[in-house]
């Protein structure tokens, strides 16, 4: 399907805002300042005495400021009598400094910054405030916190950081596969993914099947909702980019942050900044860095005598078939006893080789400014032949033209290859874990004389061990994205600036993707064509480009400061997507033209926004008080009516109590209402059109089975927060604390039309959903001396939802979501008025119905960091506590259906296999996901100057680092975090075969030139 709606009146109104904000411009420049004297000096570090160089340096109550140099020295233009400089940088705590009327010099050193209290955050489009200000909950993480461990994409490395946010793994493949979901569910069948912007691109975080279903069957091939493509368990390509390239990342999460990108914003923004050079002599580091994983946890193996195993295999009543499985059993007898194989240590039993270097250099000369990394990372796979690779090179370049005029460029080219192997949900005998669950443990599955045998008991002929070796699925994707911002400073006065941003840029990639079961296969032996050879391919493009104008104005007394901004956001998302399956491969053969049924697909989404934003903010009463208020103006052509524009206002307000709680302290209250969105997707306004069929002998095109809505609009969100922010020990402790609610309006919801109108599935909007919760982020220094240091901070989030609306036919109260789960003897998910979003339902055999058996949100998430600093050791850790929450847990109710969980002798395994093969009772599946985790350890030890020197650097750390240590849980899957769906907003927590988790231990050396 290919429609896009024409913008010929959006492009009028973005031409004539231009031509207002370019005559604005202009007239502005004409204004004249009258500068009477030059402050000079020098900004330091307490920590060593180095220079700071890109120091903010501002004068109290006027618009002027610069930055400092490589030698952290600065020059600026000021007005005659005394004055107050203030100078900011990212990790370094603000600080103010008098300067007399007659005084023409003035030093200042800085304090480290350990919270990120000082950091300037997002408030508009183009515009920020200072963190102590800001009348938002808000969360910025340094680039050292990115990296402080390895991780194998940003996602991964924000989780247990970022309050309001539940960050999980789909499955433990190595490559990424990872979902964050901020303040809850706020959709049902909309996109439930944030939003991503690095260095002021819009990127693309998309997740596109892999065709590993045209292999493993999964998914009913009837479905109108690609159920079998959710469950390829596919990259999410945020893991192409480099995490050694961020400089902060700060995450919005309301809706009064997050309306400036209107319906794009209802799941919060997480806006990344990749690192920048400074001016200087070029200074290199790099980073060179080994290490292993292994399988953390998994299925014990179930231990069998004769006796056992004929009551399980041999015991059918008919004597004929028994005999045979008795003679069956017996030959597997290994000195008169049946063995016992670890299936799974044979499968996940790898310990590959992980690898990362990472090499930067920067610096710069007179106004130019460079940042050049390149990036090879390798992780190996715990099940054979599977791992993941990247490589990346960024540039970033800076240009001051003038004192008025400067460019920002930003560029990275990413190649990024995995082999993710055959799990999950399966029905045809390829995936190894669901196979695993099938084949008692004392059948061997090696090979004998180099060649596979044939389990005698397993699922559909399946040897997982020959799956592995044999089967392919291989992604390649190629990614470039880039980006310029220019900004003009029109007028620069004592009282008055005039800033115009422009800003735009593209992020495209191109993934390949491979799929492969030969004919030889055993399960693919069973089919009618055996061998498949699946060919995929996608190309995503994403465009963007905003105009800003941003007027700052404070009198001369300095009592107030007054930002006015408004400018216009235009976006255009394509994506394309194709596929060719072929069926019946001859022998030795992948090509997809030498099978005998070709199955082929495509599709082609694209996507037009354009946006219009004003705001006002308002900081006075000598930098305590802070009002704002701004609209964003939209309209899409993923809505039905293309012509209409939506509007997202947003207003807060906060105030500052200097020493409020004592000297050193800083209180402020915080409040703020916004509005947000979430667009339809593409196509709900279409009904489908199927081509391709065969007509009265002639090809054509019918009406498809899902119908269009042509009036379908965004969701809405109004939410209302408010905080408390308070500072302690002169900046050693912090807390934030916000609570928020949240509704969301004209759900999307699935409905089945009437019979008489044709069609099987139509999506409206009908209901109505609300969230609340409570958001803690704190931290303290209990130790802060010359050679001893330590840091903890913990971050809180706990929220609950329900549904409060639902406009279904025949006013039904409550729906099965798509990918709900796999019967209700097993645990499925139901959307139902009055309960929680994610609630699971299922069959209870006592009660002879179905019941609520919980809800995939959890009652809490409790993280707690720590960074331990002696002379020159240092240790740090990251423990993650979730209390509640439920999951499918599917690989159980596959071990326990076929009698082979290693507990089968106990309560718990005789009801679970009760429930699978008499009762359908869905208690024994539907498990908590209660569980602590250590995510990750590191103890690194700065090596002295001298033996630095030695290899010719200026500085030496050496490091050991462990991920994903250990968790302690009573889930009897896998992993409790995993997802066979993938990135769901509320079908996540189903548990079906997935990548058994891993840990991983490193070794790393850095060093800086």
């Amino acid at each position: 399907m290919n429609s896009v709606a024409p913008f010929e009146e959006a492009f009028v109104v973005t031409r004539t805002l231009l031509f207002t904000l370019a005559l604005a411009t202009m007239l502005a420049a004409t204004a004249a300042s009258a500068q009477q004297r030059q402050i000079t000096g020098r900004v330091t570090s307490t920590v060593g005495g180095d220079p700071i160089a890109g120091v903010a340096v501002s004068i109290t109550g006027t618009a002027l400021a610069v930055s400092t140099n490589a030698e952290g020295r600065y020059a600026i233009a000021a007005p005659a009598g005394p004055l107050t400089l203030v100078f900011r940088r990212i990790a370094f705590k603000r600080r103010e400094v008098q300067v007399a009327a007659d005084q023409n010099t003035a030093d200042a050193t800085l304090e480290p910054d350990v919270f990120n209290l000082e950091a300037v955050v997002v408030t508009g489009q183009a515009t920020g405030v200072e963190r102590r200000n800001a009348a938002i909950a808000t969360s910025v993480i340094s680039g050292s916190e990115v990296t402080s461990v390895p991780a194998p994409a940003v996602d991964r490395a924000l989780q247990g950081r970022v309050p309001g946010a539940y960050i999980q793994q789909n499955s433990g493949a190595p490559g990424g596969g990872t979902q964050i979901q901020i303040r809850g569910s706020n959709t049902v069948v909309g996109s439930a993914d944030p939003l991503f912007v690095v260095d002021g691109v819009i990127v693309s975080d998309a997740s596109i099947s892999t065709g590993l279903f045209t292999v493993t069957a999964s998914g009913n091939p009837q479905s109108t909702r690609n159920d079998g493509e959710k469950q390829d368990d596919p990259v999410n390509r945020l893991t192409d980019l480099n995490p050694n390239d961020v400089a902060s990342i700060e995450i919005l999460r309301g809706a009064a942050a997050s309306s400036i990108y209107g319906s794009k914003g209802v799941n919060g923004v997480v806006v990344i900044t990749t690192n920048r050079g400074k001016a200087g002599k070029p200074r290199a580091n790099i980073v060179q860095r080994v290490g292993f994983s292994e399988l953390q946890r998994g299925f014990d193996t179930r231990v069998f005598d004769t006796t056992s195993a004929f009551d399980l295999y041999a015991n059918s009543g008919d004597a004929a078939a028994d005999a045979a499985a008795k003679d069956l059993i017996r030959s597997y007898l290994v000195n008169g006893q049946l063995p016992t194989y670890d299936h799974l240590r044979e499968v996940a039993g790898e310990k590959p080789i992980n690898y990362e270097t990472q090499l930067d250099v920067s610096g710069g000369a007179g106004e130019t400014r460079y940042f050049l990394s390149g990036n090879l990372k390798g992780d190996g796979g715990i099940i054979a032949n599977t791992g993941a690779q990247r490589q990346s090179l960024r540039a970033n370049l800076d240009q001051a033209f003038s004192n008025r005029f400067s460019v920002a460029f930003s560029s990275a080219f990413n190649h990024t290859t995995t082999q993710r192997g055959f799990t999950n949900n399966d029905n045809n005998g390829a995936s190894t874990t669901y196979a695993l669950a099938y084949i008692p443990g004392f059948i061997n599955i090696e090979p004998v004389n180099g060649a596979f045998p044939k389990p005698g008991i397993t699922y559909l002929s399946s040897n997982p061990l020959q799956n592995i070796a044999l089967g392919k699925n291989d992604e390649t994707a190629i990614r470039f994205t880039s980006g310029l911002t220019a900004t003009y400073q029109a007028v620069s006065s004592a009282t008055h600036s005039l800033k115009v941003i422009g800003a735009g840029g593209i992020d495209f990639f191109n993934q390949s993707n491979q799929v492969f079961a030969p004919p030889e296969l055993y399960f693919e032996a069973n089919q009618t064509n055996p061998g498949v050879s699946t060919l995929g391919d996608a190309d995503s493009r994403f465009l963007n480009w905003n105009f800003n104008a941003i007027d700052t104005y404070s009198p001369s007394s300095g009592s107030f400061k007054a930002t006015t901004s408004l400018g216009v956001q235009w976006e255009d998302r394509q994506l394309g997507r194709s596929r060719v399956a072929t069926q019946g491969l001859l022998p030795g053969q992948q090509n997809i033209n030498q099978g005998s049924v070709v199955t082929p697909f495509q599709e082609t989404t694209h996507e037009r926004t354009v946006g219009l934003y004003a705001q006002e903010e308002w900081l006075g009463m000598s930098e305590r008080l802070l009002l704002a208020a701004g609209v964003r103006a939209e309209r899409s052509s993923a809505n039905g009516d293309v012509d209409k524009f939506y509007y997202f206002p947003k207003a807060a307000g906060s105030y500052r109590f200097p020493n409020a709680l004592g000297e050193g302290t800083d209180l402020k209250l915080r409040a703020n209402y916004g509005e947000t969105g979430n667009q339809p997707l593409f196509g709900q306004k279409f009904t489908v059109l199927q081509g391709g069929q065969v007509i009265g002998g002639s090809v054509g095109t019918i009406v498809g089975s899902v119908a269009g809505d042509p009036s379908i609009r965004p969701e809405r969100t109004r939410e209302i927060e408010g905080g408390v922010d308070a500072t302690f020990m002169r900046g050693r402790a912090s807390l934030e604390l916000s609570l928020y609610q949240r509704t969301t309006s004209d759900l999307l919801v699935p409905v089945t039309p009437a019979p008489s109108q044709g069609y099987g599935l139509q999506f409206l909007n009908g209901g109505k959903i609300r969230n609340e919760g409570i958001e803690i982020g704190a931290g303290i220094t209990p130790v802060q001396q010359a050679n001893a240091s330590w840091v903890f901070r913990t971050t809180f989030t706990s929220l609950k939802n329900r549904v409060l609306e639902l406009d279904l036919p025949g006013g039904a109260q409550g729906f099965r979501p798509a990918n709900a789960g796999y019967g209700l003897s097993y645990g499925e998910f139901f959307v139902q008025v009055g309960r929680p979003i994610t609630q699971i339902i299922g069959y209870d055999a006592a009660l002879d119905s179905v019941v609520s058996l919980g809800q995939a949100n959890p009652k809490f998430r409790w993280a707690f960091s720590n960074q331990i600093n002696y002379h020159r050791a240092s240790l740090s850790f990251l423990l993650d506590w979730q209390d509640g929450g439920v999951a499918q847990n599917q690989t159980l109710s596959l071990y326990d259906c076929n009698g082979l969980s290693a507990d089968f002798s106990s309560p718990r395994g005789q009801a679970g296999y009760d429930a699978c093969n008499n009762t359908g009772d869905a208690h024994p599946f539907v498990e908590s996901t209660s569980f602590l985790k250590l995510r990750s350890a590191s103890l690194s030890l700065d090596l002295p100057n001298n033996v630095a020197a030695w290899f010719g650097a200026r500085s030496a750390r050496v490091s050991v680092e462990g991920v994903n240590l250990f968790t302690i849980t009573d889930y009897t899957g896998y992993d409790p975090e995993v997802s066979n769906y993938g990135s769901q907003a509320i079908t996540r927590n189903i548990d079906l075969g997935p990548y058994p988790p891993s840990r991983s231990f490193f070794f790393t050396i850095q060093a800086g030139f």
